[in-house]
């Protein structure tokens, strides 16, 4: 081979090897507070990762405006997660603020394989005023509860979008920003969300946690809710807060203000449960244009297909056929209204059956709906199915759309001899078609008699006869009043079914414990438990809270020690089924028995 025509080749060859190895590597900046004060200090860091450990040492850039106290300090992680490795350098500076202002810390730049990456600069806010040093025991307990407060640990309430048409779908998201250390969280407060339909998606048992870099601090986020919200109806809505508990580790501070405190700082700190909600979200609602609006048109809001097709296009006649309508999309799926088929008049028709699947992928609900008529053609000939039409609107179109099916030709040939000549010219319904042949009976050749003179009235089986119609009536007579005192009273009705309803919570919990899923457990054991009590209580469960459900259950004939016991199973149920379950099958075992020992309590006593 000629050395020198190969050359372009393996110029071309380092230069894509070079640039898939600068794609490996990525470089970020971040502070561990912003903004701070003019006598704080705070920790900038220089944060380089890749697939390799021979990873591109950064260019540090100028501190203008503030004091380097210490750096770089350099740590090095690395880690292997299914087989493949990633490794990062963290490079650490302790600056301090020589005056008021915002300043600009410039973006930092690596040279990996002939390539310059460049990091985000972070922008920094310097306030006037700091902590005293030396405030004494309740400064430093202030100082440790501003750890969990503002910013460092709030509750965010995301929309994909907040102008949108009647029936559009809305992803809203219940995100976690926290820059502390979360043992747990226990949800306080599930929006209801009115004038919304409501789809969830499953996230699983426990959050996925990312990073994020907000103002150039880097946070953690776990998104702990995601929903779709269908407005059912047009003008200004509100998403609600969401609310919940959360218990956070706060670092115990030393009273010295040294340039190593972080070196010799409690480890372990205390734990603080603190209440966060995120914020209320409003949305603007616009109502279906009513220009070129079809005449079909029932309200469906998405993006849609259609089709149609038939097990079989040949038949004789008196056969049965089945015609499937397939629609398939995005949008809500279970409020979706099928469209008509016209079929042809001398066809019989069976009770069309619904059939919907709704999927949850990519962030989005959707799905499809298939609708299955039986139909049976009872002369021969040819017969021609229309077409059929869908109408929907579809929100990023902005316009009315429709969804059309081929037809469909229906080839009749001609049946069995003796059942055309039956139905030839009748209009028999299907029952009775079904009794054709079956109408005859034979006169009976042989009689029993009885004796003359028999007294029937003096047989028991006889006066029995006459007891059980009235005794029936009575009965009915006192089930009547009965359900009519329930209509009137929804709190009783609630509270005669609470065991009931309560009971086929727990049968699932035991039928998902026999199969190992700690997740639909422990979610059937938390359904017992809340739904038992807000049946009781006459209580919604959007209104469900555990202090004020104590507070009831002691007005109530409960002792102190179930009612302790009631709010620990609870506590313990929601723990397992958010956090995930540590448990082994025996334990869970055990917590089912206390579950269902608490709850036969409650029911002689509330």
């Amino acid at each position: 081979m000629n050395l020198f025509k190969s050359q372009p080749f393996l110029i071309l060859l380092v230069f894509t090897v070079s640039r898939l190895v600068a794609a490996d590597v990525s470089i970020r900046t971040m502070v561990d507070k912003n903004p701070v004060g003019l006598n704080d200090r705070f920790v900038y860091t220089i944060e380089v990762s890749g697939e390799s450990t021979s990873l591109p040492r950064p260019v540090y850039p100028s501190f203008e405006g503030f004091s380097v106290l210490s750096g770089p300090n350099t740590s090095t992680n690395i880690q292997y997660v299914n087989g493949a490795m990633t490794s990062s350098n963290s490079y650490s500076f302790y600056l301090m603020p020589q005056k008021e202002g915002t300043f600009m810390i410039p973006s930092v730049s690596i040279d990996e394989g002939g390539e310059t990456i460049s990091s985000n600069s972070v922008e920094i806010k310097v306030v006037k005023g700091s902590a005293p040093a030396n405030a004494g025991k309740s400064a430093l307990q202030n100082k440790e509860d501003a750890d969990i407060k503002g910013d460092n640990l709030y509750l965010k309430t995301e929309v994909d979008k907040k102008s949108v048409y009647q029936n559009e779908q809305i992803i809203v998201a219940y995100k976690l920003y926290f820059r502390v250390s979360v043992r747990s969280y226990n949800p306080e407060k599930i929006p209801a969300n009115p004038g919304f339909w409501t789809e969830e998606f499953q996230l699983g048992s426990q959050p996925t946690v990312n990073t994020e870099i907000i103002n150039g601090v880097n946070y953690q986020v776990a998104t702990l809710r995601q929903v779709a919200l269908f407005p059912t109806r047009s003008g200004q809505l509100t998403v609600e807060p969401m609310v919940i508990s959360v218990d956070a580790v706060v670092k115990r501070q030393r009273r010295s203000r040294s340039l190593f405190d972080d070196f010799f700082d409690d480890p372990f700190g205390r734990t603080v449960k603190k209440s966060i909600t995120s914020q209320a979200v409003t949305i603007n609602v616009k109502p279906l244009p009513l220009a070129n609006k079809p005449s079909d048109f029932e309200g469906t809001v998405g993006n849609y297909r259609m089709d149609i097709s038939a097990d079989k296009t040949e038949l004789k006649a008196n056969e049965a056929v089945s015609l499937r309508l397939n629609i398939n999309g995005q949008g809500n799926m279970k409020l979706l209204n099928a469209p008509k088929v016209n079929l042809p008049s001398d066809m019989e028709v069976y009770e069309p059956k619904e059939k919907t699947n709704v999927t949850r992928e990519n962030n989005r609900i959707g799905g499809s709906k298939e609708i299955e008529y039986v139909i049976v053609p009872r002369f021969a000939g040819e017969y021609r199915i229309d077409p059929v039409t869908f109408s929907f609107f579809d929100p990023q179109k902005r316009t009315y759309q429709r969804a059309t099916t081929r037809g469909i030709t229906l080839n009749i040939l001609p049946g069995d001899k003796t059942d055309a000549s039956l139905l030839a010219g009748s209009s028999l319904s299907k029952q009775e078609i079904t009794l054709l042949g079956k109408d005859i009976r034979y006169i009976k050749e042989t009689f029993e008699y009885y004796p003359s003179g028999r007294k029937l009235y003096t047989n028991w089986l006889y006066l029995l006869s006459y007891l059980i119609p009235l005794i029936a009536l009575l009965l009915a007579w006192r089930y009547q009043v009965y359900q009519n005192k329930l209509r009137g009273n929804v709190r009783l009705a609630r509270q005669r079914k609470a065991g009931r309803v309560a009971a086929k919570h727990l049968a699932v919990a035991r039928k998902m414990l026999k199969s190992n899923h700690k997740e639909d457990f422990y979610r059937a054991t938390t359904d017992a438990l809340q739904g038992f009590v807000c049946d009781k209580l006459d209580m919604q469960l959007s209104d469900f809270n555990l202090v004020e459900v104590s507070k009831l259950l002691e007005k109530s004939r409960m002792s102190q020690e179930d009612i302790a016991e009631y709010v620990t199973c609870l506590q313990e149920s929601d723990f397992q089924r958010y956090a995930g379950s540590g448990m082994d099958t025996v334990e869970m075992k055990s917590f089912y028995t206390r579950v269902s020992n608490i709850m036969t309590g409650m029911e002689k006593s509330i």
